[in-house]
């Protein structure tokens, strides 16, 4: 007798319930197996040896496993990194068990489920509300379209910097499908010099208001100036595009509570002047995700609605090209923050790097990370080429819905 055999790549547990439901399961039955299913690996750092030991153990006996340091054994009174392997069923067991236990496990019994908690309910939601509109992240991916008006952005520096021209960019923008209009005033290329705050307020206000005036569209402002974002916000943006993300002015969080407007928290690594001199990192991904985790917490502490925050790991901003293509890879990985993720990677010069292509050059690689972000994990995407970008995305979504 000859049987046909394949592996089975399951992502989560719907897939895994139209797996189980194919061959005849129950649907009781399919959804148990499902939940048994899928795993989960979970990183945590600092954890006390000798409770990673009772980790591991306590791991072992639910059909799990926790992958620790061989210093749990030699150095029982140090600290080390743990990473807990498992089904969330099974973490979740877990926390239950070692909240009665010492060495700082009772602490983390509460933080794990938090963590669960807040992964499971943006994987359930899976939806945005920003002003009026409202996005189902699993069925669209958000366009951003930029406009720049400024005289010296990296590939269209100048060319909307005319009020007319800018104009005209936006009614093209709206006609190609963008959810969102980005509006920046100031240019944040590496090695860019910030101009004063009235001249960055006199070049976004006028654009702003058109648009606010004449189209039915969400309008995101790209500053990290709080006096820029409050006139913004005056004259009828719904988004503020930081890409400090609440460090570069201690009033944004103020002007961001009071406004009640969409927050992108985006992370660069010093400011555009210096950002790309020689950026390191001892681990990119746990780096971001510190500062994600940080700055959104003191975000909501500071009267931030958490439904309003979306973040940005910041491609190009303070990173190499290495550090560009891991963040990629392992997009996923911050969607445990419980966040929509935002990606700007357009004409960027990574995404040319490897053949050493110029800005106008770049529009089918910026397109490729778009993808490939879009797959791993980003809702939102900030892109020059609207109308390329809706098409390409509008064909991801129907490819991961089928």
């Amino acid at each position: 007798m000859s049987y046909k055999i394949r592996q089975l790549f399951i992502k989560d547990k719907s897939d895994a319930y139209r797996e189980f439901a194919k061959i005849g399961a129950t649907a009781p039955g399919a959804k148990i197996m499902s939940d048994k299913f899928v795993n989960i690996a979970i990183k945590i750092n600092n954890v006390d040896n000798k409770a990673a030991n009772i980790l591991k153990q306590e791991m072992l006996a639910r059909d799990g496993d926790v992958v620790t340091s061989r210093d749990t054994l030699d150095s029982p009174h140090e600290k080390s990194d743990v990473i807990i392997f498992g089904t969330i069923k099974n973490v979740r067991s877990l926390a239950e068990k070692i909240r009665i236990q010492p060495f700082g496990l009772k602490a983390l019994s509460h933080e794990l489920e938090d963590f669960l908690d807040n992964l499971e309910k943006f994987q359930k939601e899976n939806s945005l509300k920003i002003g009026t509109k409202n996005f189902n992240l699993k069925k669209e991916v958000a366009i951003m379209g930029i406009l720049n008006v400024t005289p010296d952005s990296f590939f269209d520096g100048g060319k909307y910097f005319n009020l007319k021209k800018a104009y005209a960019r936006t009614d093209e923008i709206v006609s190609e499908g963008a959810h969102i209009i980005d509006v920046g005033g100031m240019s944040t290329r590496p090695g860019s010099q910030p101009v004063s705050v009235a001249e960055e307020i006199e070049r976004v206000i006028p654009a702003i208001s058109y648009i606010k005036k004449n189209h039915d569209i969400l309008i995101s402002i790209d500053s990290y100036r709080s006096e820029v974002v409050r006139e913004a916000l005056k004259a009828g943006a719904d988004i503020i595009n930081d890409i400090s993300g609440l460090v570069l002015d201690d009033n944004m969080k103020k002007v961001a509570a009071d406004s009640k407007a969409g927050l992108v928290l985006m992370h660069m690594k010093g400011t555009p002047l210096d950002m790309q001199e020689n950026p390191v990192y001892d681990d990119v991904i746990q780096e971001i995700y510190d500062f994600f985790k940080v700055q959104t917490d003191m975000a909501v502490k500071n009267g931030i609605r958490p439904e309003n925050i979306i973040i940005d790991p910041g491609l190009g901003f303070g990173k190499n090209l290495e550090d560009n293509f891991i963040i990629i890879k392992k997009l996923a990985d911050f969607k445990s923050l419980g966040y929509p993720i935002l990606i700007g990677a357009s004409r960027k010069s990574f995404t040319g790097a490897l053949s050493g292509l110029l800005p106008q050059e770049r529009l089918e690689n910026s397109i490729a990370v778009a993808v490939m972000c879009v797959l791993n994990g980003a809702n939102l995407i900030r892109v020059h080429d609207v109308k390329e970008t809706v098409r390409a995305m509008n064909l991801v979504k129907a490819i991961q819905n089928a």
